[in-house]
């Protein structure tokens, strides 16, 4: 079912979950060692479609272990400021956004 898109444009589950943990690594990587290096944004849109179980299993090892560190490095913020705010919210929203994509493809796949 990962693999399966679920319209003639749409993603497949496997490359929304790519996009979030890429998304999330982003700014990690920014805020973390300062990283500016342009990220490809259509990458994951380009390389991710049908996946293996395993490469499934590992996809959402992934976003697990990505969210844990992206929770860790906002709770060890020492001064918020209105720059990692900005930050914080845009993750939130941004992630909210594709989680309801991934919401929307399981209704259709499970029908």
């Amino acid at each position: 079912e990962a693999s399966i898109p679920v319209g003639g444009k749409c993603a497949t589950l496997a490359a929304q979950v790519a996009h979030v943990i890429f998304y999330l690594e982003v700014p990690e990587r920014y805020i973390v060692n300062h990283d500016t290096s342009p990220a490809d944004w259509g990458a994951v849109w380009r390389t991710v479609s049908a996946v293996t179980d395993d490469e499934w299993d590992a996809l959402n090892a992934g976003l697990e272990s990505t969210y844990r560190r992206v929770e860790k490095m906002f709770r060890e913020v020492e001064a918020w400021t209105e720059h990692s705010i900005g930050g914080a919210m845009a993750i939130v929203v941004h992630t909210a956004y594709h989680l309801g994509e991934i919401r929307q493809a399981l209704c259709i796949l499970k029908r």
